[in-house]
């Protein structure tokens, strides 16, 4: 769990750094954000007398990666764990709010290639199509709520599986988009106080998930989940289990289709495009949840 999560703070530092170098050229449309000081590590509450200065683009979306590094890709804003990072949620909203007033492109041409995800203001996992399928299928927010939080519980208690890299690959010529991340299973298991060694063995890989039908409409993003495999990550353990399902696509199409509550419907979903340019996109699902990618860093 530490390698992925150092790997991917990297990630979002040294494409922190590159933005940096950016900014001096950026001859983008200005931005007006009220600018609030760091107060014993957390932004400033809305309500705190700020001072407003004007904020190039390039400025805009150093301040997300910056939050987005400082809430560990806006995990910590889970109200499951505390409230202790609100003021952080609400200044990326502000932010992105701020960022989409700018004109930009979207079109195949600006979306299309590879992207990592460096924030979601809900859980990671909701980013994959398979799971915006499922808040497709459930029809009411508070039911999708419910369902992602169970599921967190059941993943995430006791450190039983983690997630690391979480990318994308939008190809409109094949109609096709991939959705991956890594994900190491019991990476920490011991008895707590008393244990000093690790109960079960840590394994993990790359699930990778196909979509087809992948279109853009407008300023929104179709597509229907195809299938779905687990593929080796390099520098982790496969483990037993993990050998025994490496490298077998599931037909995750066909199965849903048979399943009764789906009605034989298909797992289909859409997310909206609110900004895209060179190296930052942003996201934003049915009930108004913040997804940010950027290109990766190479």
């Amino acid at each position: 769990m530490a390698s992925l999560h150092l790997c991917t703070r990297s990630n979002v530092r040294l494409h922190f750094a590159k933005s940096h170098r950016q900014t001096v050229s950026s001859g983008r449309t200005v931005a007006r954000v009220a600018s609030r000081p760091l107060q014993q590590g957390v932004w400033a509450d809305a309500s705190t007398d700020v001072k407003e200065r004007t904020l190039t683009v390039s400025q805009v979306k150093q301040q997300m990666l910056t939050l987005a590094s400082l809430t560990d890709r806006g995990q910590r804003h889970n109200k499951l764990v505390s409230n202790a990072y609100t003021a952080e949620e609400n200044r990326m909203k502000a932010l992105v709010e701020e960022l989409v007033k700018n004109e930009c492109t979207i079109d195949e041409h600006t979306l299309q290639g590879e992207w990592e995800l460096v924030y979601a203001s809900v859980e990671l996992f909701r980013s994959s199509p398979f799971f915006l399928a499922i808040e497709e299928s459930l029809g009411e927010r508070r039911k999708s709520d419910l369902f992602f939080k169970l599921h967190l519980l059941q993943v995430g208690s006791w450190g039983a599986s983690t997630v690391g890299r979480i990318g994308q690959r939008l190809n409109f010529e094949r109609k096709v988009m991939e959705s991956e991340f890594d994900t190491i299973l019991f990476a920490l298991t011991v008895i707590p106080i008393i244990g000093w060694f690790k109960l079960l063995p840590t394994f993990g890989g790359r699930v990778v998930t196909v979509s087809k039908d992948f279109r853009l409409e407008g300023k929104t993003l179709h597509m229907e989940v195809d299938k779905t495999q687990v593929v080796e990550t390099p520098g982790v353990d496969q483990g037993l289990l993990g050998k025994l399902l490496m490298n077998k696509w599931a037909p995750v199409n066909k199965v849903w289709k048979l399943l009764p509550w789906n009605w034989g419907g298909a797992p289909t979903c859409s997310v909206a495009v609110l900004y895209v340019d060179d190296d930052t996109r942003v996201m934003e699902d049915k009930y108004g949840q913040l997804f940010v990618y950027v290109r990766p860093v190479v």
